[in-house]
């Protein structure tokens, strides 16, 4: 199975303002998004950070994938549309995702 994560307020939070240097890891998620990789499935983490502002945040998000212990395939940047909801049959919340 192909399966898309979002990182920011999905894998990590923040206290504060959306500062991506400040993102904190949510190890249950991610725990469960491992658990999923483990199985078999094709794991990407698809973000819209720097959608809007062009900016390039590969390099930092690939290094919080790695610190947090994150298993995937591939990472897409800013190639996720930025949007306040989504709706598609096929769409899920992390607290839904069985393990």
């Amino acid at each position: 199975m192909n399966i898309y994560v979002d990182i920011d307020e999905t894998i990590c939070f923040y206290s504060e303002d959306r500062d991506y240097y400040l993102a904190e890891p949510n190890h249950e998620n991610i725990k469960k998004i491992n658990s999923l990789y483990a199985q078999g499935n094709n794991i990407t983490y698809w973000s819209a950070r720097g959608g809007t502002t062009g900016d390039d945040w590969t390099d930092l998000t690939e290094l919080q994938l790695k610190k947090w212990g994150c298993k995937y395939h591939e990472l897409k940047m800013n190639s996720k549309p930025t949007y306040d909801l989504l709706i598609c049959d096929k769409t899920k919340r992390i607290e839904e995702v069985l393990v």
